[in-house]
């Protein structure tokens, strides 16, 4: 067999090995974008052939049969049917309720109330409500203009719209809404990058290297100047 042909046969079962490696593979898991979209696309078709209501939809994620506010395909995940839930479900008891944690992450227990990735006291569950990422809002967005900022109102209710301002989940006189404003942060000063934090290091490094020359120069000056004193003193003694 010439050196050919053993080439060309490695080379063709080297091709064999990598396709056999490929189909063998598992496939690499999709990332955690589950928002109403992805939880259509995982529901029985049933789902997608709704009432009369939805036929002019042309999107099934913007269903509502009973005109509750919770989209009908998250009341399939949180209570099994299209008209179950009531809106107070909270799987978790962690205080947010099962049908936002759909909206936001794609289960009933996803999202956490102490998550804050941006540190800017808005928890990354309702920023990804309010503009689809953990880091994304800057807490002014007010979709109906009530003075009650979109976030706000989907840690209070649940959308951007339904919270009146006066709501007091506790009872002590100051409304839900003045207390989750008191608790954000203004970050946009705060956030430094590497590269600022360096330029300051370096500017602090200068300024003390700067110092220290200064001071070197004034102490050379003086001991030039006691010298030519001691010298002085000697000529004048010489005479």
């Amino acid at each position: 067999m010439s050196v050919l042909s053993r080439a060309l046969r490695a080379f063709f079962a080297l091709i064999v090995l990598i396709a056999l490696s490929m189909i063998a593979a598992p496939a690499q898991a999709a990332p955690l974008t589950s928002r109403v979209s992805d939880v259509v696309a995982s529901l029985p078709v049933l789902v997608l052939q709704l009432g009369a209501d939805c036929e002019v939809e042309a999107d099934a994620a913007n269903c509502d049969i009973d005109g509750d506010r919770i989209p009908d395909v998250v009341e399939q995940v949180v209570a099994g049917s299209l008209t179950g839930a009531t809106g107070t479900e909270d799987h978790d008891g962690d205080g947010i309720p099962s049908w936002t944690e759909v909206l936001a992450c794609g289960t009933v227990t996803c999202a956490d109330s102490r998550a804050d990735a941006d540190d800017d006291g808005i928890p990354d569950y309702a920023e990804q409500l309010v503009c689809g990422s953990a880091t994304c809002s800057n807490s002014k967005e007010d979709a109906d203009g009530d003075k009650v900022s979109d976030w706000i109102e989907f840690v209070i209710c649940g959308d951007r719209t339904c919270a009146t301002g006066l709501e007091d989940y506790d009872g002590n006189g100051v409304a839900d809404a003045a207390e989750l404003q008191a608790c954000v942060k203004d970050t946009s000063g705060l956030a430094l990058t590497g590269f600022g934090i360096a330029g300051i290091l370096a500017l602090i490094a200068a300024l003390l290297v700067a110092l220290g020359v200064l001071l070197r120069i004034r102490r050379r000056k003086a001991a030039a100047a006691a010298d030519a004193s001691d010298e002085a003193e000697l000529v004048g003694s010489a005479l």
